[in-house]
């Protein structure tokens, strides 16, 4: 029965795991206790257990019902907030999340109202300050689609009440408490990596050492991203292992008892998690570490799939939601990870063949994990995680420890040495992300193909253990694999249209069936208005934050044909980073347009990556199968902004789709003149310009008389899109009419029957 004890506490905590979604989803955990059930009738467990794993779910399905229902309480308008140390401060906002006096959580933002205020907030630390503010609770913005960043379900995991915008606010006198001292230190600490590194490899000191990862480039994280090795600059289970081995070790050598260095890591490891941002990779290391010595200073030491279930079992009672979040997903599955791969590990002595194995394990376990949050899995991360690992764990963490606790005199020329070797290897690093062909992009797959690529998991490692020939473990770990990607190309059986939210401006994104060609029309973009330098902030990116996002989420990674309509900022800005992130064919233009100063930043960009580009007129007409596309504008090579827009004209399965891009009303009229027997009886129509008053005349409405209107603009947008006097001109016509900033996303399927979905 000893032998049993790991896995009934395991069990348990699946039993808790399960509690916990079955108050979100009650039909998925009643199917997974079901499994639960057939596992523990299948070990022949005594009766007992039965009880135990129902009463453990049931409990925690209660509690988090609890929960769910206190985050729906009231907030009053003025409340005494304390800042947590989970905050930012970027451009002219500052947002985070706070406590109030009543006890509750909520997510805050405060537009400073100057440089002045933003110097002082800046020159402190948040957290722990008590400010009495004055506002109200906001609804989350809606998200653009199906795959945005979920700012609900952010805010919820972390236990909040809401989004708390605040109109004004005066500090009162803050008490002094550990948070707040170890929150001033953390900031004390941070400002000295900002003074002894330099401005090159300072961002990296402070991820590595306490987990701020504000100040990473974005050119870092994109080729981190691309070589799967984002998690090396988070502090994890191996770098607070690390961390904790050293200061034991060195309390060892000046000769402290060894009772006495375990009880100051017992003390020193939690403050060092508050130091370290207190991500649950963080927490999750430094409770393994805790529950370890705890058991050990009373002698009865625990095993470690016992050590990782009382971890989650500790996190799930302070905040049953922090099991949606993905850094809990992936932590304790990277720690269960190590557990399976410790007999394979033990049939070998070579350090990189370890390293190795536990790279692959860890990868195996959880891809699915990654491919449902991320869509998108580093091929090249098996191998770059084996070299890279080591490398930040047993040498760039250190030389970063050593050169933080050196004194200045000492230091200082160490770091002239260290920064070149350090910058050398970044450049590297860029250079290894820029390669092609690095990232399988799977689309988000269903919940069922996650949970048989799992059942083909625990199969293959089952027949690792057994020493089953790799002949017949290959098939397994592909079948996931190739069901996974067939399921992503059978969904696209039809023409589709998808017309996508990216606020004010357009995108429009076609596939043929199967995802034998797929067309990116415009890649929206913001119009850019100066502002003072000290309001800026991260750029938001549509092309980066929007476009690609929804294109990975279905599975696409390749474009045919861009086709960028005209050069305004609203439909092109983001086509740089589009081509950036995927991989781009051929560029469909007007003629002429590539000289606009809109279009500098993808011209450079095609010109680094050499992609054709193509300029297109009115009477430029392809086929793929049995889909027509016609350009049926511009007539000329003129380049004259909007009227000189490509318009595409789509015919299938007896349906008609016309898009305008910025066309006038000139440009409409032009075009009823040469092709008014094409015009006429469309199905689905991009209405021009987003629906201004300068397009959509009523006499182009009158001759294309759509079944559909799609009106590309932004909710509650500057310009008043769509204008009234053009949404009467269809109301009358009797067409449907969608916007995407209203209604979202659209997709259209071009079937027998016309099918839309909000996406």
């Amino acid at each position: 029965m000893h032998n049993k004890y790991p896995y009934k506490t395991f069990i348990a905590t699946l039993s808790a795991v399960i509690g916990v979604v079955g108050s979100y989803e009650h039909v998925a955990a009643l199917c997974s206790y079901v499994l639960i059930l057939c596992w523990l009738y299948y070990k022949k467990y005594p009766r007992v257990q039965y009880v135990v794993t129902c009463g453990v779910m049931l409990l925690f399905f209660a509690y988090s019902e609890y929960v769910q229902h206190t985050l729906t309480n009231e907030v009053a308008k003025q409340q005494v907030i304390t800042w947590t140390d989970r905050h930012t401060i970027r451009g002219d906002t500052v947002r985070g999340f706070v406590k109030t006096a009543g006890g509750q959580k909520l997510y805050v933002t405060y537009e400073m109202k100057s440089e002045d205020e933003k110097a002082q907030l800046q020159a402190i630390s948040l957290a722990g300050r008590t400010f009495v503010a004055t506002g109200e609770l906001v609804a989350p913005r809606t998200p653009n689609h199906m795959y945005s960043f979920q700012m609900i379900d952010y805010i919820r995991s972390h236990r909040a009440q809401g989004i708390y915008e605040i109109t004004s606010w005066y500090e009162q006198s803050s008490k002094h408490s550990i948070a707040t001292f170890l929150a001033k230190w953390r900031f004390q600490l941070n400002e000295r990596i900002d003074r002894i590194f330099p401005e090159s490899i300072a961002p990296e000191a402070k991820a590595l050492l306490f987990g701020d990862q504000q100040e990473t480039e974005e050119e870092a994280q994109r080729a981190y991203l691309a070589l799967g090795i984002t998690h090396l600059f988070a502090i994890s289970g191996l770098h607070i292992a690390l961390l904790a081995w050293l200061l034991y070790e060195a309390m060892i050598i000046c000769r402290v008892r060894k009772e006495v260095a375990q009880s100051i890591l017992l003390i020193a490891l939690p403050v060092y998690g508050v130091l370290a941002g207190g991500a649950p990779s963080v927490w999750r290391a430094v409770s393994f570490v805790e529950i370890a010595l705890i058991a050990q200073f009373f002698r009865k030491p625990l095993p470690l799939l016992t050590i990782i279930a009382a971890s989650c079992l500790a996190y799930l009672c302070i905040n049953p939601g922090t099991l949606f979040q993905v850094g809990f997903q992936l932590s304790y599955l990277a720690s269960l990870a190590l557990i399976m791969s410790a007999r394979l590990l033990a049939r070998y002595d070579n350090f990189w063949m370890q390293s190795f194995i536990v790279t692959v394990v860890c990868q195996l376990l959880t891809y699915p994990l990654l491919l449902y949050h991320f869509y998108t899995l580093s091929i090249s991360s098996f191998f770059a995680n084996v070299v890279f690992v080591p490398l930040f764990s047993f040498i760039i963490l250190p030389i970063n420890v050593i050169l933080f606790v050196l004194p200045t005199q000492i230091g200082a020329p160490l770091m002239k040495l260290y920064e070149p070797m350090r910058v050398t290897l970044q450049q590297f690093i860029y250079w290894l992300g820029e390669l092609p062909y690095q990232q399988w992009v799977s689309g988000q797959p269903p919940i069922w193909c996650c949970i048989v690529a799992y059942v083909c998991i625990v199969a293959t490692f089952i027949c690792f253990e057994r020493r089953v020939h790799w002949s017949r473990v290959v098939p397994l770990l592909l079948m996931p694999v190739v069901l996974i990607e067939a399921v992503s190309i059978l969904s696209v059986r039809e023409p589709t249209v998808h017309f996508i939210n990216v606020g004010q401006g357009d995108a429009t994104l076609i596939e043929m069936p199967y995802r034998r060609h797929v067309m990116l029309i415009d890649t929206g973009g913001l119009l850019r208005f100066s502002e003072e330098e000290w309001k800026q902030g991260n750029v938001f990116e549509v092309g980066r934050d929007i476009v690609v996002p929804y294109m990975k989420g279905l599975g696409i990674s390749k474009i045919d044909a861009l086709v960028l309509t005209h050069a305004d900022a609203d439909h092109v800005e983001g086509a740089e980073e589009v081509l950036q992130e995927l991989r781009v064919k051929r560029i469909h233009v007007p003629p002429n347009s590539v000289h606009d100063a809109s279009m500098a930043d993808v011209v450079g960009e095609v010109m680094k990556q050499r992609i054709p580009v193509e300029e297109k007129m009115a009477g430029d007409v392809w086929q793929h199968g049995d889909v027509s596309f016609t350009y049926m504008w511009p007539q000329n090579a003129q380049y004259e902004g909007n009227n000189s827009s490509l318009v595409l004209l789509m015919e299938a399965n007896n349906h008609r789709v016309l898009l305008t891009g910025d066309v006038e009303e000139a440009g409409e009229l032009d075009m009823l003149q040469a092709h008014d027997e094409l015009l006429q009886n469309v199905t689905v129509l991009k209405a021009g310009h987003h629906g201004s008053k300068t397009s959509s005349h009523p006499s182009f409405v009158e001759t294309v008389a759509p079944r559909l209107v799609v009106f590309t603009a932004g909710e509650n947008n500057r310009y008043n899109h769509p204008h009234e006097d053009v949404v009467a001109r269809f109301k009358a016509s009797q067409s449907y009419m969608w916007q995407t900033g209203i209604d979202g996303t659209l997709k259209i399927t071009l079937g027998d029957e016309l099918r839309l979905q909000r996406h």
